[in-house]
């Protein structure tokens, strides 16, 4: 058998600011991986291909790799040429606005993904690319909410809680055997009922709806003030490209409004800041910068403009 794991490093235990402390991290991350491999391999697990599927896939340290082990870099370069019999999903975390540690489904611009209406993470996502793929994911593991997505389409897969942002400190010696004892559970599921169906149109949301203008004229499709793709697997395959429209169009925003808060901030010096909280504008004032779209803008500009108008 060939396994694949699939793995995130929020909702990998102990894992804290991954981003402040990379060495350390990096170390926790490979820590739990390699409880994933030798539990697979006690299973007679023959091979073993391990994608880090965290921003770089540069988290996971080479020691795991082995004759039996290989490790590859973010999902794009799975070789799909290789049949594997099944994958394990580690370490994931809730979707975007969700109770979770480190919640957010895929990017921090995306609101929601959703099939229908139906909101998805990343768990269910890549479920479903897997499965257009002919592959079962029979385990997912990671932050309660992770769990609780992946059996909302499959109640059959096997999952693991190993973290909920309630708990602040983890036993990760316990959680380990929990781990361990969970792919025991799941090797002896019916793979072929863990495989999900790829066939619904899948639609992203963002934070900033300007953003659906803009990737309209770079060729996207959309529909209800969402992008609309074919299903999930249509949505990985184009998921950097779409990406690197994002970091682009999110620098023009940051620039443009930047420079638009300025000129704000002269205006408002004409008046009290009662007067401006007066005007429930300061929510939108706090947005981020890059979500601050033309619609905010406008009611920001008619709420100064009446306040000048007002009198004294």
């Amino acid at each position: 058998m060939h396994g694949l794991i699939l793995a995130d490093i929020e909702g990998i235990v102990g894992i804290e600011n991954f981003l402040d402390d990379v060495k350390n991290s990096k170390e926790i991350y490979t820590r739990e991986i390699e409880v994933y491999i030798n539990a697979l391999l006690r299973n007679d697990v023959k091979k073993i291909t391990v994608c880090d599927s965290h921003s770089k896939g540069d988290m996971i340290l080479p020691r795991v790799i082995s004759n039996k082990v290989n490790l590859v870099s973010r999902t794009e370069n799975i070789s799909f040429d290789i049949n594997y019999d099944f994958a394990i999903m580690v370490g994931y975390h809730g979707m975007s606005e969700s109770p979770g540690i480190f919640p957010h489904t895929l990017r921090f611009d995306f609101k929601h993904i959703r099939i229908g209406e139906i909101p998805i993470g990343e768990v269910e996502l890549y479920s479903r690319w897997l499965g257009h793929h002919g592959i079962p994911v029979i385990l997912v593991t990671g932050d309660r909410e992770a769990t609780y997505e992946a059996n909302c389409f499959n109640a059959y897969r096997n999952t693991c809680c190993s973290r909920s942002k309630f708990v602040k400190k983890e036993d990760a010696g316990l959680i380990y055997r929990k781990l361990s004892l969970s792919v025991d559970m799941a090797m002896q599921l019916d793979k072929n009922k863990c495989l999900s169906i790829d066939d619904d149109e899948t639609s992203i949301e963002f934070y900033n709806p300007d953003n659906i203008g803009t990737l309209e004229t770079e060729g996207y499709k959309s529909k209800n003030g969402r992008l609309i793709f074919k299903n999930c697997t249509d949505i990985v395959s184009h998921i950097f490209s779409l990406v690197e429209s994002m970091n682009r169009i999110n620098a023009h925003y940051l620039e443009i409004n930047s420079e638009f808060l300025k000129n704000i901030r002269e205006l408002a010096k004409n008046f009290s800041r009662e007067d401006v909280e007066k005007t429930n504008i300061m929510p939108l004032l706090r947005k981020n910068l890059m979500f601050l779209d033309e619609e905010s803008k406008k009611e920001i500009m008619s709420a100064l403009q009446k306040l000048a108008f007002q009198p004294k």
